[in-house]
């Protein structure tokens, strides 16, 4: 599988979302575990070895770019991430840092009748023949947005993915 663009998306390719790393207040509103952000660090590593491509749909980190420094020298992984809406450094340093950032969703064609498309917020409406892989709406979806998503819809958010990166094989395999 090849996205639009030079980005090369595979089936090994690692999925996650909305880590938001060093948002103290995130463990509250979406009721995270009390070593949520140690737990994410661990099972990224645990799953995922350094030349391995991790697609994150967002919201990577908070605050300070001394904390975004001290991620990327802890996680494995190259890093695309298309930004969400805390994703808030410049390009120059998330590239520095050796993520790739994108600031629009990314296509792939998984097969003659099916496309994916991957994004921080949810496609809505979502075409015909479109798998969303998404984040942004962690453990309960908005309104309106969370009346009209249907199967081909599949939240990435870490609340709802056991607090763990999934390879893009096995998230397919859970829609078929």
């Amino acid at each position: 599988m090849v996205t639009d663009n030079t980005i090369e998306i595979t089936l090994d390719t690692w999925i996650i979302s909305d880590t938001h790393f060093f948002h103290e207040n995130i463990g509250r509103y979406c009721n995270r575990p009390e070593n949520w952000q140690e737990l994410i660090i661990k099972n990224l590593n645990d799953l995922i070895s350094p030349d391995e491509l991790v697609l994150h749909l967002g919201d990577f980190s908070f605050g300070k770019r001394s904390n975004f420094d001290l991620l990327t020298e802890q996680l494995h992984g190259k890093i695309i991430l298309i930004r969400g809406n805390h994703d808030r450094l410049s390009r120059i340093r998330y590239e520095s840092r050796g993520v790739t950032i994108v600031n629009e969703p990314i296509y792939v064609k998984l097969d003659e009748k099916a496309k994916i498309i991957f994004s921080h917020w949810p496609v809505v409406p979502l075409d015909d023949g479109l798998i969303n892989i998404h984040g942004h709406i962690h453990n309960s979806p908005p309104p309106p947005e969370g009346s009209v998503l249907g199967p081909n819809h599949i939240n990435m958010s870490v609340e709802v993915r056991d607090y763990r990166p999934w390879r893009l094989k096995d998230i397919i395999n859970g829609i078929k």
